[in-house]
């Protein structure tokens, strides 16, 4: 049996992907610490793991990210995202090690698993100079010979122009665009007492990591010449149906023969006048149902008759119902509806958004409508497009097929598994 913290960040996409695979290492025998948002507390406890909550400041779980990180709100696309990095990613890392460093003394972990944007998880290895596993639940953002650099949401382009463009950007990004970001971690490491980074900071936690998982498939990324050794895809957790979940009343009208539409908007931005209130302004006179969700009870009032809103669905039971799905861009629920050959209209700009729908529109099994706050024109011309032009779901139905050749909990346990193995830092008893 081994001992493994995970680290986590205390955000709903970011930990679900975490919980099959935190159940099957503890199904296995290994001795599991979870570092998540206390919101979390209970799911973590499910596993078997031992849970271990934040610093209450940093724990976005029980409190709205953009409340905890008020300056966030008016920023989009390039400029949020650089924010984001440095409140959300540096600002909690001296906090966040003190925590750990208490419990891996006490531990004394064998492993230390951990999200590649809560850089602490890395970053703590460096004191103990402990095996480590990276799992990306996000576009990935590991830079790459012409590969547009991450934030822009550029599409990576054939030809010769694009790829010198692209090359020319990553070196604009590393030297200019991005070097107050690169310096602001290197004064959080300078205070926590960590050498100078050398390097980027995402080629850095890179190299830490003795395994790095990406929760996608090749499909749904850009083509490179070649991944790193050390790389690996497992394909995204996708949600199963859950069997004790309470259909409500209206249920057995997505389940005739009449084309139901999902609106989701995802768990940090929030304000329904964003995608949720055009979507359903655009589809209301539609000879369809239309499902928004997350919405709180009694908070859209005068519905139109054919549009449903719930707070909560689990996509394992709504999924099989959809024929398309209208989303900001979450990286996990966009995979999610490929998964089952679902095309998308996509519209998200904050956080990393923009580059899941660029790799959307590069797939060819979407839209992407290149805007936070689309008009329910715009919305409508992109439902009209994909309802009519069948090319959308091929290529969507494509993308499923080669989804269900991915099992990311069976893959991503087999690989930290033999990762424990050729370290030899495990009881054998344990397999």
């Amino acid at each position: 049996m081994s001992k493994i913290i995970v680290v986590t960040v205390p955000v709903e996409g970011h930990f679900n992907p975490f919980v099959p695979i935190i159940t099957r290492l503890v199904q296995n025998g290994h001795d599991v610490i979870c570092f998540a948002g206390r919101e979390f507390q209970k799911r973590v406890e499910n596993t078997g793991a031992t849970f271990l909550p934040p610093p209450l400041k940093w724990d976005t779980s029980i409190q709205e990210t953009y409340d905890v990180f008020p300056e966030l709100r008016n920023k989009s696309g390039l400029a949020q995202l650089k924010l984001y990095i440095k409140l959300v990613m540096f600002d909690p890392v001296s906090d966040l090690i003190n925590e750990l460093k208490g419990q891996i003394d006490n531990f004394q972990p064998d492993l230390i698993i951990s999200d590649t944007f809560l850089i602490v998880g890395s970053w703590v290895t460096e004191f103990y100079n402990i095996p480590s596993v990276g799992i990306s639940v996000l576009p990935l953002n590991i830079p790459g010979k012409n590969i547009p650099p991450f934030g822009l949401g550029l599409l990576p382009g054939k030809s010769l122009f694009s790829k010198l463009r692209n090359n020319i950007l990553r070196w604009l990004f590393n030297k200019f665009l991005f070097n107050d970001v690169q310096k602001y971690g290197e004064e959080i490491r300078n205070r926590i007492g960590l050498p100078a980074l050398g390097k980027s900071f995402i080629k850095k936690e890179f190299d830490n990591a003795n395994l790095y998982l990406h929760t996608s498939i090749p499909n749904f990324e850009y083509p490179r010449e070649e991944f790193p050794p050390k790389f690996r895809f497992i394909g995204p957790i996708i949600t199963p149906p859950n069997v004790n979940y309470k259909k409500p009343e209206w249920w057995p009208e997505i389940e005739k023969d009449i084309p139901v539409v999902l609106i989701n908007q995802g768990t940090v931005s929030k304000d329904y006048d964003d995608l949720i209130l055009p979507s359903i302004e655009a589809l209301k006179n539609e000879k369809i149902i239309v499902i928004a969700v997350p919405v709180k009870e009694g908070e859209i009032m005068n519905l139109p008759e054919n549009v449903h809103t719930e707070l909560y669905i689990p996509f394992g039971n709504l999924l099989p119902h959809i024929d398309l799905l209208i989303t900001n861009g979450g990286f996990g629920g966009t995979q999610n509806a490929l998964a089952y050959g679902i095309p998308i209209i996509i519209a998200g700009a904050t956080e990393d958004k923009m580059e899941v729908a660029a790799r959307l529109e590069y797939s060819g099994a979407g839209i992407n409508l290149r805007n936070q706050q689309p008009t329910s024109k715009k919305i409508m011309k992109a439902y009209r497009k994909i309802m009519s032009d069948q090319s959308y779901k091929q290529k969507a139905n494509e993308l499923k097929e080669h989804y269900a050749k991915f099992d990311a909990p069976v893959l991503a346990v087999s690989m930290i598994e033999e990762l424990i193995k050729k370290n030899s830092f495990y009881s054998s008893e344990a397999f």
